[in-house]
């Protein structure tokens, strides 16, 4: 794909910059209302602040995935061809090519994700085994995963009321008889948020490490000869790490 006319190595970063280094950002954003108290408690529930951050954790981890994957593939859109032969349909809509034309060299990537789910950790090992060979959560991060997610979904969702379907995902047994369905609330503390946020700050470490070594080894194995402002951008695909 030609790219246009000075191009820039941060314009294959969505936002103009790498997707690692906005969510340490967020991470940290995210994390002050947690330990915030309100100061009407008869109106405000103590935890609401935790329940703010946790849900926004979550949300910006999703957005990470998707904003360092589609630098991913800006930067190499050869990539694209490895997801149409293991079955990915890619869909981009014929009026996105033509708005985007301009563009398309540093923002294929953007369109191509733009409908792809980062919400579990099976999406997340399927789009990455798809795109680079690789899968970066474990059996164990998968699983922890998922329990984070259930948690976030139970507050979204159903306003954090303890539901039968989130008993079956999260409860153990001894837990069932003390908890009342549509009654009681899951409890999110401060801790609770910060042992989310260095896990999920973790995964995005580990992905930002395996997607570029990946990456590296595909453009040197296919013999790929990508442009100077490609290279660079590369590189910064790590960032933080």
């Amino acid at each position: 794909m030609k790219l246009k006319r000075h191009t820039h190595w941060l314009e294959f970063h969505p936002g103009g910059v790498p997707a690692g280094i906005i969510f340490d950002d967020q991470v940290k954003d995210a994390c002050e209302p947690a330990d915030m108290c309100p100061k009407d408690k008869e109106d405000l529930r103590d935890e609401i602040g935790a329940e703010f951050a946790f849900t926004g954790l979550a949300a910006y981890f999703e957005g990470f995935c998707k904003n360092h994957t589609a630098a991913v593939i800006n930067i190499c859109p050869q990539l694209v061809r490895e997801l149409v032969e293991r079955g990915r349909e890619i869909k981009l809509r014929a009026v996105d090519i033509v708005d985007y034309a301009e563009d398309l060299s540093t923002q294929l990537g953007s369109l191509v994700v733009e409908k792809i789910d980062f919400g579990t950790a099976k999406a997340i090992n399927g789009l990455y085994n798809d795109l680079l060979g690789i899968t970066p959560l474990s059996k164990r991060e998968a699983d922890r995963f998922h329990a984070l997610f259930e948690d976030r979904h139970l507050i979204v969702h159903h306003g954090n009321i303890l539901t039968p379907s989130y008993a079956r995902e999260r409860f153990v047994r001894r837990e069932i008889g003390r908890s009342r369905i549509f009654l009681d609330s899951l409890e999110v503390t401060p801790a609770h948020v910060r042992t989310a946020a260095k896990f999920l700050h973790d995964l995005s470490m580990k992905l930002r490490i395996e997607s570029h070594r990946a990456l590296a080894r595909f453009v040197k194995v296919n013999r790929l000869r990508l442009p100077k402002p490609n290279r660079e951008a590369v590189e910064l695909l790590a960032a933080g790490a």
